[in-house]
């Protein structure tokens, strides 16, 4: 199937392609996907289902980091389900009641409203030094995932995310990692900004624990996070379908 650029976090602002193709796993595919991620962490996850999406259509190298857990999710929920819902398990931070939630993908997954302004990069003032952002794209974060697992450094997503948002991490990947991780004060909370303008677009999805429903006590789920357990999750929550097995 393809999906539209348009229908993308970014409205695909920029997008040399229409549409990007995608298409849901085979059986086959899913059992070599499970056995294959069954050992590995949840970042060596995440970037197996990148490349997993790069075999399918090259021009994911091309889409931006906003756009990648959109991808990814979407990927995996048309890979189990007809129509785009799907049921999820999280536990309540005040009391541990394990609470399933019903997911539409069209209802309950909102992304904020892209600024086109943004998307021609900016310059910024980092440490006492003028670095210059670029959107990110996957290529630029498998670039940053590469220098991680080569050196073994930081094995953090969410830190590879931001150091692909600089667009001499090529050349100077020491420097502007120093500055990134050291970063203090009014730094920080530049780099916060710079995720929510980037790839913090994803607004969570609310659930209400029946316990704690009186105290109005909410919980946020990340959609990073069903990204990288989807598979764990449909397990859990997926209930035995004996209606097409006519037995003898």
């Amino acid at each position: 199937m393809e999906i539209i650029s348009s229908y993308l976090p970014s409205a695909g602002i920029g997008y040399k392609f229409p549409s990007i193709k995608l298409n849901p796993m085979t059986f086959l595919q899913m059992t070599r996907y499970m056995e294959d991620t069954k050992d590995l962490s949840p970042i060596e996850r995440y970037f197996y289902d990148i490349r997993m999406l790069v075999d399918e259509d090259h021009n994911i190298l091309n889409c931006y980091i906003m756009d990648l857990d959109f991808l990814i999710y979407y990927k995996k929920l048309i890979s189990v389900s007809g129509n785009t819902t799907l049921t999820i398990s999280v536990q309540c931070p005040s009391c541990g009641t394990v609470v399933k939630r019903d997911i539409d993908f069209e209802k309950d997954i909102k992304f904020e409203a892209i600024d086109e302004k943004i998307m021609n990069g900016a310059q910024i003032n980092l440490g006492g030094k003028k670095y210059e952002i670029c959107v990110p794209t996957v290529q630029n974060l498998l670039k940053v995932f590469d220098v991680f697992k080569r050196y073994s450094r930081v094995n953090d997503l969410k830190m590879m995310k931001t150091l692909a948002l600089f667009e001499d991490f090529d050349t100077k990947s020491q420097e502007i990692e120093k500055d990134v991780l050291g970063a203090t004060r009014e730094d920080i909370t530049l780099l916060l900004a710079l995720q929510e303008l980037y790839f913090d677009r994803v607004e969570p999805i609310k659930a209400i624990c029946p316990k704690c429903d009186k105290e109005r006590r909410g919980m946020a789920i990340s959609v990073n996070a069903l990204v990288v357990d989807f598979f764990q999750s449909l397990t859990l929550n997926s209930k035995f379908d004996g209606t097409k097995i006519v037995f003898k």
